[in-house]
């Protein structure tokens, strides 16, 4: 019986250096091109929330005026994501509070330190990370003009902030637009109408459709 001789298998072969170099370069490749469409949706989401948020921020701010029956403001840094709302203050409370203060009254409210801040300074708070304000108009009334320009200078202190946008006791507001844009130069537009306090939030828009 003729005897076959052994077929032994060929032994396994290393990866050179130059071939796993080659490999972690694909890698990196991939990962590159593919990095901004897996943080395109988490960056379009943080857009979309902090539409979201200034949205409810003026919904309680117009809920606040009408609550208490004083003008409450919102105001926030031009190219930087810090806001707040606060309570505004006119001539007519701090003559008020010094009358109230000459009778042995204690004032109800004026402020103490801050901008509008009763007891406080005012407290800012900011949008979602890398979200930041660009570009705000509001389209003053008479009731605005007469707000501003009767308004202690103490009020207008603030360079850094926006001009503010009004919300009154009968509900009604600034007419306002804002601005707000992510990293990635992709915006939401905000309208705010007057007469009725409505807030409209757009989707994420480009730059030219922001315009």
């Amino acid at each position: 019986m003729p005897i076959h001789p052994t077929t032994r298998s060929n032994p396994l072969r290393g990866v050179t250096l130059l071939e796993l170099m080659l490999v972690l370069g694909l890698l990196v490749i991939i990962s590159a091109l593919a990095l901004p469409s897996a943080t395109q949706p988490l960056e379009s989401y943080r857009l979309r929330k902090s539409g979201d948020l200034i949205r409810a921020e003026w919904a309680k701010a117009r809920a606040k005026a009408m609550e208490t029956g004083r003008t409450y403001v919102f105001r926030h840094e031009p190219e930087a994501g810090g806001y707040y709302i606060e309570l505004w203050y006119s001539d007519e409370d701090y003559l008020e509070s010094s009358t109230l203060t000459g009778m042995g009254v204690a004032p109800v409210a004026a402020p103490t330190t801050g901008l509008f801040s009763q007891s406080a300074p005012t407290t800012t708070k900011h949008l979602p990370e890398e979200i930041v304000f660009v570009a705000s108009e509001t389209t003053q009334d008479a009731r605005e003009q007469l707000a501003v320009q009767g308004t202690d200078a103490l009020q207008n202190q603030d360079t850094s902030m926006s001009s503010p946008i009004f919300f009154y006791p009968d509900g009604t507001s600034s007419t306002a637009n804002l601005l707000v844009k992510n990293a990635r130069g992709r915006y939401i537009k905000l309208a705010l109408r007057g007469l009725t306090g409505v807030v409209y939030v757009s989707d994420p828009l480009s730059s030219e459709q922001a315009e």
